[in-house]
């Protein structure tokens, strides 16, 4: 594909099965690389195979009073800013997209291009969720980032229960994110969604088979580009395992701010 031609097809990547956190985080940069450099379009959604907490690329690796709460959880540092993460009970997304879509020019248009059809689908199965509409912003920002307020954020009767963050590499951008679905136990005051609804016993995997599916074909339509279920080159695979091995699961990365 020409440097410059926009993307005819983006690929779709739905994990089989939770994965760890440095292997999570390794993806997706492997993801943004190939937007970068073969100008590759990647819708993934993916779960944690235990809870984790993933840590913003600015962010310390400390709270005050979060030591002993996790002090047994693994943590990953990701590629992209804002606060700490606890994945637990959530489903979770990363889009890659290439420098030469529109979209990666205006990259807070990218977050309402993808939570629009969140919201719909949601919506579409009971769940009524909206933008937040208003950012806030404290002096001594949350840890967690479910504690700060974006105005893109989803939120149901102003509890937040969707954010994504972004990170650019040469024009293109990659963007993730994390639907709380249930609360945690390590994080109770962060409900979930279908906590909220009082709908927890819906947290099952062909619910959670179904929104996936659901939200695919709607962001897929949302943007006008059409969804092809692909895997990892052999290329991509062996770079997001040295990411992996050499990155993400060491701790000098993991603890460097």
């Amino acid at each position: 594909m020409p440097h410059s031609a926009k993307p005819d097809h983006c690929r779709l990547m739905i994990e089989p099965a939770p994965l760890s956190g440095s292997r999570n985080m390794a993806i997706d940069e492997t993801l943004l690389e190939s937007a970068a450099n073969q100008q590759r379009c990647t819708l993934r959604w993916y779960q944690w195979n235990q809870p984790t907490i993933s840590l913003g690329y600015f962010q310390k690796n400390e709270a005050e009073d979060s030591a002993e709460i996790w002090k047994d959880l693994p943590r990953v540092r990701r590629l992209s800013g804002g606060g700490a993460i606890l994945h637990h009970h959530e489903l979770t997304y990363s889009f890659a997209l290439p420098g030469s879509h529109p979209l990666a020019k205006t990259p807070p248009e990218l977050y309402v291009a993808i939570h629009q059809p969140i919201i719909d689908v949601l919506a579409a199965h009971g769940l009524q969720v909206q933008f937040r509409g208003v950012s806030f912003r404290s002096k001594s920002e949350p840890f967690l980032c479910f504690g700060r307020g974006d105005e893109r954020d989803l939120v149901y009767q102003g509890q937040k229960i969707l954010g994504s963050a972004q990170r650019r590499r040469r024009g293109a951008i990659v963007q993730h994110g994390s639907l709380l679905l249930l609360t945690s136990e390590h994080a109770s005051e962060f409900p979930g969604l279908l906590n909220l609804t009082d709908q927890a016993d819906r947290y099952q995997r062909a619910f959670l088979k179904t929104l996936t599916e659901d939200f695919c074909q709607a962001i897929s339509q949302a943007l006008t580009i059409p969804l092809e279920s692909q895997i990892l080159t052999d290329e991509e695979l062996s770079h997001s395992e040295s990411l992996e091995k050499d990155k993400y699961s060491v701790d000098a990365w993991t603890s460097r701010k």
